[in-house]
């Protein structure tokens, strides 16, 4: 009963930008629906692979840090939640030689998005500070075409990625973090007994005290973020040969949405610093 009235106290005093995620919910009958599309496109294409190349299958996990901006936020009366959210990446792929160095990878996974807007330290007006960060969870779908190399010794190869990808939205929330600075003790000059201090009256200095709440997209005056994510995922990394069939890999991709996920324009930003296993099954 508490926390329900702290969150209807803080959507009261939230800043606009806080609230503002614009686009449709999604079900879980469409996400389902959705992502039979791409591994229907995987199945095919190992089926399609040259009987004598060889195919990977890769396991990956990591830690991404993610934003949201775009030039059209500002222009439509918005702000951009442009220092990063943390979060978490994993995934399976399949990698599809061509020829030579070259080859596809098809991969997909969990992507945790979104970003967060940080009070200014110089803001230290007695009154309620609110720090949102809007949550996205995603699952991803990229085709990535795959340039090689093998080092000397063919222990060791390195690698350049680049393709499209498309991500659906699993669940969205803006998680409010409110700091409320209290009275503050005024500037003593250097030399002068600080008789405020003194009689006990903000003698400890600044008061701090905190709440936290979370606000469902779609819910509480925040919308949802639309269902897809369309954008272009471009890295590179290298692997170290552990036997015949096994590599250790460790790559950084950073992938740039092309959507604009809300009537504000943003869009999002995700850097992924992940590593793995890939196994040789042909």
């Amino acid at each position: 009963m508490e926390r329900g009235r702290v969150a209807a106290s803080l959507r009261g005093r939230l800043p606009a930008y806080a609230l503002r995620m614009e686009g449709d919910a999604m079900s879980a009958g469409r996400y389902s629906a959705h992502a039979a599309i791409p591994a229907a496109a995987l199945v095919l294409a190992l089926a399609a692979a040259p009987l004598g190349a060889q195919t990977t299958i890769g396991l990956r996990v990591g830690l991404g840090s993610a934003t949201l901006s775009g030039d059209a936020a500002a222009a439509r009366g918005g702000r951009a939640f442009d220092e990063p959210r943390g979060g978490i990446v994993a995934g399976v792929d399949a990698g599809v030689p061509l020829s030579g160095g070259l080859g596809v990878r098809l991969g997909m996974g969990l992507a945790q998005k979104g970003g967060s807007v940080e009070v200014p330290s110089s803001i230290v007006a007695s009154r309620l500070l609110a720090e949102p960060t809007a949550e996205l969870e995603y699952v991803q779908f990229s085709g990535l075409l795959r340039a090689g190399t093998a080092g000397e010794g063919g222990n060791l190869s390195f690698g350049l990625l680049a393709g499209p990808y498309v991500a659906f939205n699993l669940s969205c929330q803006v998680a409010v973090a409110s700091v409320d600075p209290g009275p503050l003790r005024p500037e003593v000059p250097p030399g002068i007994p600080n008789r405020v201090g003194a009689r006990g009256a903000g003698g400890a200095g600044r008061t701090v005290s905190a709440q936290d709440t979370e606000v469902a997209c779609g819910e509480g005056g925040v919308s949802a973020v639309k269902s897809t994510d369309f954008g272009l995922a471009v890295g590179g990394g290298f692997q170290v040969r552990l036997s015949d069939s096994m590599d250790l890999a460790f790559e950084v991709i950073y992938s740039r949405g092309f959507t604009e996920i809300d009537d504000e324009g943003k869009k999002t930003g995700h850097v992924a610093f992940q590593g793995g296993l890939e196994f040789a099954i042909g």
